[in-house]
């Protein structure tokens, strides 16, 4: 691939965008995300978008998405933490636009192949050829890479963990942070005043990470990879959860041996962006087909 991409990570509060070339990114930028706008006010702020990242040397855009989206047409079907945002035929709003080809991506199957081809564990060397990827941010989703292929499953509902019915609401509630808004209160702040000592901050993050454990059982039981990483904005509060979290799921006998990691990889949904993008459209020139 010679040309360059803009690569962008959408999240429910926040999106980051740069340029990738070779598996390197640069410029990247943050810009927080207007979850409760309009389905055309969020697709104009996309647009924006790239609009400010794009260059003459950009020959496509690839771009992961925080729900239910069609990787192959590039249609973004519903986003949870986005509601009026659904139905929008992405790619083909981005290729007319710009006139580059587009690829759109859930962006936690981003992250996890990004971790696959540029993590510590992942690439052609490395041992680890199965790979789950759990984002832990204003929701919860998951990626999977089995046989070093990313699975996406028949519909692309692969690893949307967060939506799996769980003590009478969902995973997400109890394992994001939806698990501090839904207590009228916020991950951030209970992170900094659990850092100074609070008693009740520390119990809300040593309940997330009860909660965790068992979710990352029943992942360990559906897919069995050879190691979880995590990533997201949660985790920067792993000290704090941890532990709890590990006893959690190690009282289950078939997960004594689960391997989970924190990701040290960064920007690593960019870079699964953009190695998605690098296979999708296997070009040697910055004239492609907006297809």
């Amino acid at each position: 691939m010679s040309g360059m991409v803009v690569c962008i990570d959408l999240g429910g509060t926040k999106a980051l965008c740069g340029i990738a070339k070779q598996g390197h990114i640069a410029s990247v930028k943050r810009y927080p995300v207007p979850a409760s706008g309009s389905k055309q006010a969020v697709t104009d702020y996309i647009i924006e978008l790239v609009r400010k990242t794009i260059t003459e040397e950009c020959v496509g855009v690839a771009i992961g998405i925080p729900g239910v989206v069609n990787s192959a047409t590039g249609e973004v079907f519903e986003v949870t933490n986005i509601p009026a945002w659904r139905d929008v035929p992405l790619s083909q709003v981005l290729c007319e636009r710009f006139n580059v080809p587009v690829l759109v991506h859930n962006d936690v199957n981003c992250f996890t192949y990004g971790e696959y081809r540029y993590g510590e564990h992942g690439g052609k060397l490395a041992p680890c050829k199965n790979i789950l990827g759990v984002c832990l941010g204003t929701g919860l989703g998951a990626g999977v890479v089995i046989d070093r292929q990313l699975y996406t499953g028949r519909y692309g509902l692969a690893g949307e963990f967060g939506s799996a019915p769980y003590l009478g609401k969902t995973i997400e509630d109890y394992c994001s942070g939806q698990f501090f808004k839904q207590r009228g209160t916020d991950g951030e702040l209970e992170y900094l005043s659990a850092k100074a000592g609070n008693v009740q901050s520390l119990k809300l993050f040593e309940q997330l990470g009860t909660h965790l454990g068992i979710a990352f059982a029943h992942m360990q039981l559906a897919y069995d990879p050879d190691v979880i990483v995590m990533g997201g904005s949660v985790t920067q509060a792993f000290d704090l959860f941890g532990e709890r979290m590990f006893a959690s799921f190690t009282q289950y006998e078939q997960c004594k041996q689960l391997n989970i990691r924190v990701s040290q990889l960064p920007h690593a949904a960019l870079l699964g962006a953009f190695a998605l993008f690098e296979q999708k459209y296997k070009v040697t020139s910055p004239e492609l087909d907006c297809t």
